[in-house]
């Protein structure tokens, strides 16, 4: 920017820090981060039950028991699977060491400002806002 005439107390620069903590496995009603690990115990043990229970006409046990016995099986299998994807997209995000985000502000005229966008877009920014004066 200081190479395109952007004086230096014209822009401030903000590094974000990240939450310290790890995931937690299951969402509290007053934090939830968007992953669940019931979703994939849910739609597995839906599946496994209706095949148990159409298998279950042809075993002794019955329908009902098959039933059972492939929604636990299933919401086992589904929660397994949650759990080490889970695990795995943590361990993916700590071996890229994304460890912060840098904000930048920048105050210039109304000119400069398709540059200015230029010159973030070709750094690779991921999103750019523009705030008019009044």
């Amino acid at each position: 920017m200081e190479e395109k005439d952007i004086a230096r107390d014209k822009i401030l620069a903000v590094p974000m820090s990240r939450m310290g903590e790890e995931r937690q496995l299951f969402d509290t009603i007053h934090r939830a981060d968007g992953h669940s690990l019931l979703d994939g115990g849910a739609m597995l043990g839906t599946v496994f039950m209706l095949f148990g229970v159409m298998w279950g006409f042809l075993w002794k046990f019955g329908p009902i028991l098959g039933g059972l016995t492939g929604f636990a099986l299933g919401v086992a299998v589904g929660f397994a699977f949650d759990y080490f994807n889970s695990k795995r997209s943590v361990k993916k995000d700590k071996a890229k060491n994304v460890t912060t985000e840098v904000v930048l502000v920048i105050n210039c005229e109304q000119s400069e400002v398709k540059m200015v966008e230029a010159v973030l877009w070709n750094h690779l920014a991921t999103s750019i806002g523009r705030v008019k004066r009044s």
